[in-house]
């Protein structure tokens, strides 16, 4: 009986266990992600085949999926069959708990990571860090993720690989703004663009870039393959013609480019001396002699051409318009490129030359092409066209010059591609699409210097150059060139003695100038000359980063601007320090001696100044520079303190002339006129005449007249006499001008037939008024010498052993320069005296006409050493970007799906993407943690879902969280939750516990309670019988 009392006493714990687990499913019916749990009975030990009861063996978790409820919480996600999302707890002490759960009622914690409830952090795959020289592609060295100012977005993809997804964003700053015209003055012919051109070059490149980016994110593991850019070019003809027919108002030269007619007018061009100058400079001699070919004359000889008559200023006219039709040529050209550039979306447009055989007007298939802007260069007519995107390809179909006298004349042009457009595949094709659009975006800095900004008014210069420019693989700004310490220091290239309007010079010593070490100018710069101006481009390789130039002119001291016999005193101050030197000069100039006295006192000065040392570089031609160490500022000033010694004016002696007297006569027919005989006259060698016949029966006035009719028509005597007729039979002849000005002594020699010439003034040659000077220059010092003539002032400038011959020359060839003065005057040396003669003019000698001529002298100005540094500013109108001048970021972030697990980060501002802090969260079927802000996504990380091989061999701890147990095994994870049914979105995962099922559970345990304690009564009843037996 006593065991019976036991047995039941194991069914009422064993159902009051079943009780307990019911009320506990009853009570998290809404708890979400609960999994209800059951209870297995089992019996107990036997004694003579009788059982002693029962217990629970097992109260198990039932994993199986619940039902889903749709809540629009963008944090609730909602797992899909088997799995369990993996959090950690972790403490202050620095550890950390791993629990796993099915609720998904997520949130994000205030350190930005992705938590549940109870603040335990969600585990996966969480982003790499970003590797700011790999990840971010950005053109401004400054920023390094995205900020407000960044408001265009130009694409965005996320892109799935096998064990790692990539996101790729890109964005830049409003273009629209920055962007603007090229200046045409400075870039016609080189590329210039207007601001809606760069506009549309973006459009066709971001198109470009977003479909690789497309086809990147549909197939990753395509091969990685670069596209090729086209690259042709179309040559006019060169040469006169038949070779090339335009030159004139009307003519047109066309270039079909996709099916496009582009045609330019030839462009009419008044060219200046300058300009001539230029061109007859740059045009080659050999192999083929191109002045000759275009019949250019000099133009030296073209500004000392004669223009007193018509015919003489037609004639220099004609020299001056072969200039002028090249220039038009050249000019119809540039505008033909810039037409390109500007209407041709994703092309830009060059004057060209091939640096393999510079002088050739042939195309070179395996030629290297290359910008030009020089004229002999341009002349070529060679236009090269490329692509602005990779893999564009456009066609050229024609290339032809048309005659404006007959627009069906024409004659074709060549053209050739020497790079053909390829497209590329893959991640590379995607990467040169991407830095096409950046280019545009951005494009290369230049830095534009004209020759005003670079001289002003000034005689040569010296100058010193370097730049501050950011490097990229230190990620700081540094000089360049450097010293190679650190820091480094700038040590600046010099250029010397560079003339005015000389900037080929500049050019060549900032290009082909190296330092023995450290970082080169031709790393990240280009100087260019382009139209005659200096233009400081960022190369290929670095054409987004932005450099400083420093552009001086140095603190020189030019010794050549010295004049012998004189003395002076250059003073250097340093502070409240001088350093006085005095020098005398002699014939000639001992520069170096000067310079060793300077340097000698600049030594003292330095040895009893340390910290405060002044250097003074080594000679070269006569000039140096004086620079403070420290860059402590100094002044220098030059004087006199011996005047020079002037020429001297030994004599000055006037030559009176005799004026030049024109014939005057006239010619009378002898009368009466009889048959058969000639009358006529001879003038200057040509006989004028009439010869009667037989029987004439004209007057004497009838032969005159037809004599002086042959006289006032024959051109020869046009300007030289005035012919009118003379009373019956009589023609007047008056001179006018000489016969040949150059020999005032041929007379008109006239002589006659059949008649009287009575001369009534005889013609007299006259003499020239000579002005003599007797200069002695002996001990004189170099000196200005002007001589004034006709009202206008001469200036030369002598030097140290000057002689009255080479004194002589030099004022003639400055008269040569005006039209006004070498008709009418030379200077020649007779012995040793000057003489300024008259030149007989139309009329013959006419005599200074009481404006004799005069020589004085001047000292020459004394040179300004003032030691200045003066900084040249760049050109603000002028400088710019290639590009739109706007700002270009991609940045490229990877979640590896290789990785440990690790808490996921959604903060955009600690991720390092961009300022912003937040954006929408949004996790997709796979886990995919995404973040949207500004319209871009970006995936930030992947939920992993964590599996076991016996799930029902968790310990459940409370929280809706669950640990790993030895039963349970460890944890499982699949690549990209492969192996798993995903995740749902703005969904929760409803509690598994069965209401209705769990109050049946309650009732059929509550009656098993009552029988076993029914069990207990009973066998206690019978118990109490027993002993009311005994009694």
């Amino acid at each position: 009986m006593i065991g019976a009392l036991w047995t039941g006493i194991s069914g009422l714990s064993a159902h009051q266990t079943a009780l307990d687990n019911e009320s506990n499913n009853i009570a998290n019916v809404n708890t979400i992600g609960y999994k209800a749990s059951r209870i297995s009975f089992a019996d107990q030990i036997y004694q003579g085949k009788i059982g002693k009861g029962s217990y629970v063996q097992d109260a198990e978790k039932v994993f199986v999926t619940g039902g889903s409820k749709i809540t629009g919480v963008e944090y609730d996600v909602a797992l899909q069959g088997d799995g369990f999302f993996t959090v950690i707890n972790k403490n202050t002490l620095g550890t950390a708990e791993t629990f796993y759960t099915r609720a998904g009622n997520l949130r994000m914690g205030q350190s930005g990571t992705l938590q549940n409830a109870d603040g335990y952090e969600v585990q996966g795959w969480a982003m790499s860090s970003i590797d700011q020289k790999n990840d971010v592609k950005t053109t401004n060295q400054n920023a390094s993720r995205f900020t407000d100012v960044y408001v265009k977005n130009l694409g965005n993809g996320i892109i799935r690989h096998k064990d790692y997804i990539e996101t790729i964003a890109a964005k830049a700053t409003n273009y629209n703004e920055t962007a603007k015209s090229d200046p045409v003055s400075v870039f016609s012919g080189a590329g210039g663009k207007t601001k809606a051109a760069k506009l549309k070059d973006i459009d066709l490149a971001l198109s470009n870039y977003n479909e690789w980016l497309q086809k990147y994110k549909d197939d990753p593991s395509l091969p990685s393959k670069g596209s090729t850019s086209q690259v042709s070019q179309a040559n006019f003809k060169t040469g006169v013609p038949p070779t090339s027919i335009i030159g004139k108002e009307g003519d047109s030269i066309e270039m079909v480019v996709n099916g496009n007619s582009y045609t330019q007018k030839f462009v009419v061009t008044k060219t200046t001396p300058a300009w001539r100058d230029e061109l007859w400079d740059a045009l080659p001699m050999t192999p083929v002699d191109e002045r000759a070919l275009y019949n250019l004359k000099d133009p030296a000889l073209i500004e000392i051409m004669p223009t007193s008559t018509e015919a003489e200023r037609s004639l220099k006219d004609q020299e001056i318009a072969k200039y002028d039709k090249l220039a038009g040529k050249i000019n119809t050209y540039k505008a033909l490129a810039d037409t390109i550039s500007n209407k041709e979306a994703g092309v830009v447009a060059y004057m060209a030359k091939d640096r393999t055989n510079p002088t050739s007007d042939v195309l070179n298939p395996n030629g290297m092409y290359e910008q030009t802007t020089n004229l002999a260069d341009m002349l070529r007519g060679v236009i090269q066209i490329k692509s602005l995107v990779p893999g564009k390809e456009f066609k050229i179909t024609q290339v032809a010059e048309y005659s404006g006298e007959n627009e069906k004349f024409s004659v074709k042009g060549t053209f050739q591609s020497t790079a053909v457009a390829s497209l590329g595949s893959g991640k590379q094709a995607l990467e040169e699409a991407r830095d096409a659009l950046s280019r545009l975006v951005n494009g290369n800095q230049r830095s534009v210097y004209t020759t005003q900004d670079l001289y002003g008014a000034a005689n040569n210069k010296t100058f010193s150059f370097s730049i501050n420019v950011f490097d990229k693989d230190l990620g700081y700004v540094i000089p360049v060139p450097n010293d190679g310490a650190v820091p480094p220091k700038a040590v600046p290239i010099e250029i010397g003695n560079v003339n005015t309007g000389d900037i080929n010079t500049i050019v060549d010593a900032i290009n082909n100038t190296r330092t023995s070490s450290g970082p080169q100018l031709g790393d990240y710069i280009v100087a260019k000359n382009i139209n005659g101006n200096l233009v400081l481009e960022t190369n290929e390789a670095n054409y987004d980063i932005e450099f400083d130039a420093k552009l001086e002119t140095d603190p020189t001291v030019d010794l050549n601007e010295l004049v012998n016999n004189a003395g002076y005193t250059y003073d250097i101050k340093v502070g409240s320090n001088t350093i006085s030197t005095t020098f005398a000069t002699t014939t000639p100039v001992d520069k170096n001696a000067i310079y060793t006295a300077i340097s000698t006192n600049v030594s003292a000065y330095n040895a009893a100044n340390p910290g405060r040392e002044l250097v003074v570089s080594p000679i070269n031609n006569g000039v140096f520079t004086i620079s403070s160490a420290d860059g402590e500022r100094i002044e220098g000033d030059l004087r006199i303190n011996v005047a020079p010694t002037q020429p001297n004016l030994a004599n000055n002696v006037n030559n009176a002339g005799t004026s030049t007297v024109m014939e005057q006569g006239v010619y009378t027919i002898t009368a009466p006129v009889t048959d058969n005989t000639t009358y006529g006259v001879t003038i200057n060698g040509t006989t004028y005449s009439f010869t009667t016949g037989t029987g004439y029966t004209g007057t004497e006035s009838d032969v005159r007249n037809n004599i002086l009719a042959q006289i006032k028509n024959d051109p020869a005597l046009k300007d030289i006499v005035n012919a009118t007729a003379n009373g019956t039979g009589g023609i007047s002849i008056n001179q006018t001008r000489v016969v040949d000005s150059s020999n005032t002594a041929t007379s008109l020699n006239i002589t006659q037939t059949g008649g009287a010439y009575n001369q009534t003034q005889a013609y007299n040659a006259g003499n020239p008024e000579v002005q003599v000077f007797t200069v002695d220059f002996t001990g004189a010092s170099r000196s200005e010498i002007i001589l004034t003539l006709a009202g206008s002032n001469i200036s030369i400038k002598t030097e140290e052993n000057e002689t009255p011959a080479t004194a002589a020359t030099k004022l003639q060839d400055e008269i040569n320069k005006n039209p006004n003065l070498r008709n009418r005057y030379e200077v020649v040396v007779n012995g040793a005296d000057i003489e300024v003669r008259e030149k007989a003019g139309v009329t013959g000698y006419t005599g200074f006409g009481g404006n004799v001529p005069s020589i004085t002298f001047k000292d020459l100005e004394v040179p300004v050493w003032d030691l200045k540094e003066g900084f040249i500013e760049v050109n603000s109108e002028y400088s710019g970007r290639r590009g739109a001048g706007g700002e270009f970021m991609e940045i490229t972030t990877r979640v590896d799906q290789s990785s440990t697990q690790a808490s996921l980060q959604l903060r955009l501002d600690v991720l390092n993407i961009s300022d912003s802090k937040f954006g929408a969260f949004k996790v997709d079927d796979t886990g995919l943690v995404t973040i949207t802000e500004g319209g871009v996504e970006y995936a930030v990380g992947q939920v992993s879902i964590a599996r076991f091989t016996n799930n029902r061999g968790l310990e459940a701890v409370g929280n809706n969280n669950f640990r790993a147990t030895q039963d349970s095994g460890n944890v499982i994870y699949s690549t990209n939750n492969n192996n798993t049914n995903g995740v749902k979105g703005q969904a929760l995962e409803l509690s598994k516990a069965d209401l209705s099922e769990s109050l049946v559970n309650l009732m059929v345990f509550q009656r098993a309670f009552e029988a076993n304690a029914k069990s207990i009564t009973t066998s206690d009843e019978l118990l109490s019988t027993l002993i009311n037996l005994k009694r």
